[in-house]
């Protein structure tokens, strides 16, 4: 079994040594083509991955995008802060680089399949999202509807000298769901 965990650095915390085999570390610098290119060529490398990690922010706003108004409650879906230009679904096609190398995608970010009302068949809906990246990877995505929330576990050296430890998402909160590669469909695993 080889994995590998992708870290967009804005996610504040130390990448976790102990999750996946290779991490990745990539910031607002970092093109997202480019980050593909390199997550494929560690796949291929591996012959594929079991698991892609990916720890990062997810984009929520508050707004309806039917009938272009501002809601009261915020919701995600709007994408992952990850790489220069974020992924969403304007940009989810670049996820093809890593067609066939991956067998699971889990996203630990907020909210990244949620759909507020008004956002169905938007840029905001996560459920849509989730689900194209299935079928355009042809693996199978995990990912949560709500905001998510870490620690960050710190050793008695990182107390003393105030630096951030290790990132750990514990439980999931909310309902989490997996999206098939053979249809984009979603089906609620927790």
């Amino acid at each position: 079994m080889s994995s590998m965990l992708v870290h967009d650095l804005r996610l504040e915390g130390t990448t976790p040594s102990n999750l996946a085999d290779n991490n990745y570390e990539v910031d607002g610098n970092v093109k997202i083509a480019d980050a593909m290119a390199w997550i494929d060529s560690y796949a291929k490398s591996q012959g594929s991955l079991d698991n892609l990690y990916i720890m990062c922010h997810g984009y929520e706003a508050d707004w309806n995008l039917q009938d272009q108004t501002c809601t009261m409650f915020t919701h995600g879906g709007f994408g992952l802060a990850l790489c220069a230009e974020g992924l969403s679904l304007a940009n989810a096609d670049v996820t093809t680089a890593l067609k066939g190398d991956i067998k699971k995608i889990t996203i630990f970010a907020c909210a990244t399949a949620d759909t507020g009302p008004g956002n169905e068949g938007t840029v905001g809906d996560g459920m849509r999202f989730c689900g194209e990246i299935a079928l355009y990877t042809g693996a199978t995505v995990i990912a949560a509807t709500q905001t998510q929330f870490y620690v960050m576990e710190k050793t008695f050296w990182e107390w003393l000298t105030d630096k951030p430890g290790d990132i750990d998402f514990g439980d999931w909160e909310g309902p989490v769901y997996s999206f098939s590669p053979d249809d984009g469909s979603s089906t609620q695993i927790k």
